[in-house]
């Protein structure tokens, strides 16, 4: 018997996902999600404790009220679509694993170039696509330098709205927009370089300037950031 429950505690602790994109009782996660997965609140706080990469055409949803705790030097990388819509009473919360979290803690939520962009209704309301709100991003930033962020969208186009994102050891937010972007109410707060360092150059990623579109950073709340607001 007491074998037997040494195995299913090991089982238990390797299963880093979910079965059938529905979540199961584990709450450490690792390695690449190559199916539709759900992390849902029964299973909340759910520990990062391995780099995480969203596959390209795979869907990473994070249900209201979930906590994601990142262990040190940690990240999330998008290059498939992140979907993380909290509620004004349940946001979802992205922090640090240590007992006494600072910034710097782990490394960043990156939204690569193959990531799904967001797309926008007639009304300009969001339709489909990776999407961050409303949630708190906190104590990141701890890869890179002052060109990245603990929120990172690299030549991709989440929406990204209603989120506070503080305490990161270098920017709050980088952005590379290339086309249509829009980045809205957030509250940038305490970062220890730039609240958003945004790098707008589609020729830079030798995009055509045909793309066209619009960015829309606006309603936005920036606040004691170390090196400035935007």
């Amino acid at each position: 018997r007491m074998i037997r429950a040494f195995l299913l505690s090991v089982l238990a602790l390797a299963a880093p996902f979910l079965f059938n994109g529905v979540a199961q009782a584990q709450i450490s996660v690792s390695g690449t999600i190559a199916s539709d997965t759900t992390w849902a609140l029964g299973d909340s706080p759910i520990t990062v404790t391995g780099n995480v990469v969203v596959s390209s055409g795979v869907t990473l949803t994070i249900e209201p009220g979930v906590t994601v705790k990142f262990d040190s030097g940690k990240v999330l990388e998008v290059e498939g679509t992140l979907v993380a819509r909290g509620t004004s009473s349940d946001q979802i919360t992205f922090t640090s694993s240590a007992a006494s979290p600072a910034a710097g803690d782990w490394g960043y939520i990156k939204f690569e170039d193959s990531s799904t962009d967001a797309t926008f209704d007639g009304n300009g309301d969001y339709a489909s696509g990776s999407i961050l709100e409303p949630c708190t991003v906190e104590y990141g930033g701890g890869i890179g330098d002052y060109s990245t962020g603990q929120v990172w969208a690299d030549a991709s186009h989440p929406f990204i709205n209603n989120c506070t994102i503080r305490l990161s050891a270098t920017n709050g937010v980088r952005l590379n927009p290339t086309v249509a972007f829009k980045f809205t109410n957030n509250t940038l707060d305490s970062n220890s370089y730039r609240g958003l360092y945004a790098y707008a150059s589609q020729n830079y990623y030798n995009v055509s300037t045909s793309a066209g579109g619009t960015i829309t950073i606006s309603g936005n709340t920036v606040t004691n950031n170390g090196a400035g607001g935007i």
